[in-house]
């Protein structure tokens, strides 16, 4: 895990910006709510677990990973549990940033349509503001269209 400091130092270096929001943000509602912003603009790090090996895949606030899809690309997965996730990561749930996870990540194609995200940021009350671009290069991320779309 990232030490608070050094999650904030690194998404400095890649030109983003930490927000302290001073209440709970572990949802897509709460965050856009809580700022101001498109729901397209959040980003949700979902963590799974695919034949032993965490993912980390990343896809915006109003979408849901396509699990067939994932599965044809690594086999077998599932969600990982709070737990696992706290494990793998160093986070809860509701604060995994997109950067400084040392997994497997997968950025979903949609996610690069934004001039910048909002993801977690290390804390149920912060939230992290960055580039897109910079996540999928600081993360060696793969992009795939991996989501579909939330049924309303």
């Amino acid at each position: 895990m990232m030490k608070e400091n050094n999650l904030e130092d690194l998404i400095k270096k890649l030109d983003g910006e930490i927000i302290n929001v001073g209440k709970n943000v572990k949802t897509v509602e709460q965050a856009a709510k809580a700022i101001g912003i498109n729901p397209k603009q959040i980003i949700k790090s979902l963590v799974f677990i695919s034949n032993n090996e965490p993912l980390l895949v990343i896809v915006d606030g109003e979408s849901k990973v396509d699990l067939n899809k994932l599965t044809k690309l690594y086999g077998l997965v599932k969600l990982a549990t709070p737990k696992e996730v706290k494990s793998i990561t160093g986070y809860d749930v509701g604060g995994v940033p997109p950067v400084g996870v040392k997994i497997k990540t997968i950025v979903d194609s949609k996610v690069l349509e934004n001039e910048f995200v909002i993801g977690g940021g290390g804390g149920i009350d912060k939230l992290s503001k960055l580039n897109p671009k910079k996540i999928v290069e600081y993360q060696k991320a793969e992009v795939i269209n991996i989501s579909i779309s939330k049924q309303l």
